[in-house]
């Protein structure tokens, strides 16, 4: 059967429009087209098709000719013949072939209409690249032989300059796409970077993944409490993707998550990696998808999966080779921004918090910047100083406050700058002159960033008023009971004196009488000292004292007491135990205080020590009980005015005793504390310095 082959004349006409067609030519589908336009045409080729693979010999882009119609390929649905048929058997083996008759061939791969055409002629080459084949070029003809080996010699010269510029417009088309995906992720960066609100970030993100990977659908899924959760989704069937909840490792999402893994599915029914997932949840035919996940920091050696960023169905069916490190880039951006958002949406609820309690506080609260201007005021503030809020927003501290007493000294901020919290006494001016008591407490805050001082005052009026009563109470039970308690001792001694010997009930009577009497002037006593001490008015006497003795006279005053409750009275005492300069009258109702509020909180048949131990420089007094123990919460305030632990609700008192007995001690220059554990007794310790000289 005669031949159509070309002439040489053809040939070299082929070779150079092919040539020119392809020289100048660098968007890979027009330069597909053109090739297998002249190719076809020239070899008066029935059929022709170019089939341009990736490293992966998967088909990246295709173009057919049938009858001179050129038809797109934009479903690849020539790739079958890559499994199966002739082009399949080139690109394998990377050589020509020259099929004089298909029917007879079996590397030919049979077609519907093959029975109808009948046997025909073809040629199929490889396109050799640089370092790897790139394509197929195929040319079909009727009748049988219609090809020769010089058709095959030319196809292949064609199939090697078409392999030069398909690699070249590969290329360009490469570093295109990279520009524009580096363009787009610095878009995205900008846009993600914009804003600050979650849900916005989110939104950004699914966006751009969608746009910048040519997906139906992407979506962001992020931990929460109970699992996994698609917070916001772009595309197809989007709706019904944001809300859903996934277990751990359930879909693609979930084995993600789980295994801190990039992965790429393009047969997503057939992959058994992914089970249950999108495809039950909603229906949607995943044909295949990709997934990273979202990792606060990643080079740490347990880095934490926050969510996963999951895209499907790449509308060119397959995801490129570059779709995990875009997703990479983008999970890298989404990190940042999402962390971001969490802790400006932690500091506006902080902001909001703190808002709510400045606003609402029952105290007066000022904030002020680090000079002391004003900058904020609550509703309590504004009321309390009579100023309207844009007034009193941008006075100094100085303006309503007395800020150089006390503890501020006159570098007024410098501790405050420090860190250091700051409690003083003050009085605060307000617009129409009144002035106001108040306890100011001052520290350094933190707000939005910055650095401010907030001044919380609260007003002492009415317990400066409650102290007046209570220091005219003192003065009026002093004065009023000085004078006739003396009388009723005095009254006493002389009858004592007076009475018979053998009268012993009534001499029993009236000893009780004295030392009930004597411990009430003791009491009146140490409430004119307490003003005294507490005005700095009171000056010690001094004198030698023998400790031993004192301590045998407390036991002796303090004995009839301890006999009621059947308490046992032991001294532990040092054979050397010096005399100390002290005001022998002050130390010895400290002592007796300390006694009897041992005997009174310890229970029936329980034990009271006194013991001392000499140190170098003073000499430690010391009362043990064996009572309930005093908590840790309250031994720093036993020694205030007025105070009075409820220890045991039977004992009584005004909670004046330890008070006397702190303000004493100081004035020796001495200390005094306690040592206290619940239900194991207390200790309550004085330390006198040996080195105090006598004053007269």
């Amino acid at each position: 059967m005669p031949t159509l082959s070309l002439s040489e004349q053809q040939r070299l006409e082929l070779l150079y429009r092919v040539s020119r067609e392809i020289s100048d030519r660098l968007d890979l589908n027009e330069l597909l087209s053109r090739i297998l336009r002249e190719t076809a045409a020239s070899a008066q080729a029935d059929a022709a098709s170019l089939l341009v693979v990736n490293e992966q010999l998967d088909v990246a882009s295709s173009a057919l000719i049938v009858d001179g119609v050129l038809h797109s390929d934009p479903q690849h649905d020539l790739e079958g013949v890559l499994h199966g048929g002739l082009a399949g058997w080139v690109l394998t083996h990377r050589q020509p072939v020259l099929m004089p008759d298909t029917s007879q061939d079996p590397r030919w791969s049979r077609r519907p209409d093959d029975a109808r055409s009948g046997a025909k002629c073809a040629i199929s080459v490889p396109l050799l690249g640089r370092a790897r084949v790139v394509g197929v070029l195929t040319l079909v003809r009727r009748p049988v032989g219609s090809f020769v080996e010089d058709d095959l010699t030319l196809l292949t010269v064609i199939a090697d300059q078409a392999a030069v510029a398909i690699e070249n417009a590969a290329l360009y088309a490469e570093s295109r796409r990279r520009a524009d995906a580096m363009a787009a992720l610095a878009e995205t960066a900008r846009a993600v970077n914009s804003t600050l609100e979650l849900d916005q970030v989110l939104r950004l993100v699914v966006d751009h993944a969608r746009a910048l990977l040519r997906v139906e659908t992407a979506g962001v899924a992020l931990f929460e409490s109970d699992g996994l959760v698609f917070r916001e989704a772009s595309g197809r069937l989007s709706d019904q993707l944001r809300g859903l909840r996934l277990e751990a490792g359930e879909g693609l999402a979930g084995w993600v998550a789980a295994h801190n893994q990039a992965v790429i599915s393009h047969d997503r029914p057939a992959d058994a990696r992914f089970t249950g997932g999108l495809l039950q949840r909603l229906g949607l035919r995943v044909r295949a998808s990709a997934g990273v996940p979202i990792v606060l920091d990643p080079m740490a050696p347990t880095p934490k999966v926050i969510g996963v960023i999951e895209v499907i169905n790449p509308f060119d069916n397959r995801f490129g080779g570059d779709t995990l490190p875009l997703l990479d880039s983008l999970a890298a951006l989404a990190t940042t921004a999402i962390t971001h958002a969490r802790q400006m949406a932690e500091l506006q609820a902080a902001e909001s918090r703190f808002s709510g309690l400045f606003e609402d506080n029952i105290d007066p609260i000022l904030i002020t910047d680090l000079d002391g201007l004003i900058t904020d005021a609550n509703r309590k503030a504004v009321e309390m100083f009579g100023y309207e809020p844009r007034v009193l927003i941008g006075l100094r501290i100085t303006t309503v406050h007395r800020t150089g007493t006390a503890f501020l000294g006159s570098d007024r901020f410098a501790q405050l700058r420090d860190g250091r919290e700051i409690t003083y006494q003050t009085r605060v001016t307000t617009r129409r002159g009144d002035e106001i008591p108040m306890e100011v407490h001052a520290k350094l805050i933190e707000r939005r960033g910055q650095s401010f001082i907030q001044w919380i005052q609260r007003d002492m009026s009415e317990r400066l008023q409650l102290e007046e009563m209570r220091s005219d109470l003192i003065s009026m039970i002093f004065h009023d009971l000085r004078s006739p308690l003396g009388n009723v001792i005095t009254s006493l001694e002389t009858i004592v004196t007076s009475l018979p010997h053998d009268r012993v009930m009534e001499h029993a009577l009236l000893t009780i009488a004295q030392r009930s009497a004597g411990r009430m002037s003791r009491l009146v006593d140490s409430l004119l000292d307490l003003r005294r001490l507490e005005a700095g008015q009171l000056v010690l006497q001094r004198d030698a004292t023998d400790l031993r003795e004192l301590v045998e006279e407390v036991f002796e005053l303090t004995a009839p007491m301890a006999k009621v409750k059947h308490t046992s009275l032991l001294t532990e005492l040092p054979e050397d135990l010096p005399f100390v300069a002290l005001d022998s009258d002050m130390i010895r109702r400290v002592l007796i205080n300390l006694v009897e509020n041992a005997i009174k909180y310890t229970p029936i048949r329980g034990r009271v020590t006194l013991s001392a131990v000499v140190a170098p420089a003073e000499v430690i007094l010391a009362v043990t009980d064996t009572g309930p123990g005093i908590p840790l919460a309250d031994q720093g305030r036993v020694f205030g005015m007025f105070t009075r632990l409820q220890r045991d609700r039977g004992a009584k008192g005004l909670g004046l005793g330890l008070a006397f007995c702190r303000l004493a001690v100081q004035a020796h220059e001495g200390r005094i504390w306690v040592e206290s554990e619940p239900g194991a007794g207390s200790t309550f310790r004085v330390a006198l310095p040996r080195g105090a000289r006598a004053e007269n």
